[in-house]
């Protein structure tokens, strides 16, 4: 996919398509599980011993249909959403500049000091 259709396909997610924001998450959720399991090494109050980290689930799903029963941790989860939430608002200022690729701006945007701040006054208010 070239950087024309990379704007084609920002501007639909930007405007909320469903199927394209749906083909957003799906060709970027790799690239947000390793931002969110680096931060939630630090960032998750929950032991992995008491419940099955929502994140784990996430992953193996993306691999086949595995179904689990046990009690799940959705604080990851939550941190995965919010980083899609946030990139569908950042996505609206994407051009394709310079020849950058969505995936590039998405990985800039994603692991941006202003965008781990932004998350740390989401997960623990404006004092942070």
């Amino acid at each position: 996919m070239g950087v024309k259709e990379d704007i084609i396909l920002a501007n639909s997610v930007s405007a909320g398509d469903s199927k394209t924001c749906e083909l957003f998450v799906d060709n970027y959720t790799d690239l947000v599980l390793s931002t969110v399991w680096k931060l939630s090494k630090t960032h998750c109050n929950y032991p992995a011993r008491e419940r099955v980290c929502s994140l784990v689930i996430l992953q193996k799903q993306r691999k086949g249909p595995i179904y689990f029963t046990e009690d799940q941790c959705d604080e990851c989860m939550d941190s995965y959403i919010w980083f899609f939430d946030f990139l569908k608002k950042k996505i609206k200022s994407y051009e394709g500049r310079n020849n950058c690729t969505l995936k590039t701006f998405v990985w800039s945007v994603v692991n941006s000091h202003s965008t781990y701040i932004e998350w740390l006054r989401w997960k623990y208010g404006r004092a942070y």
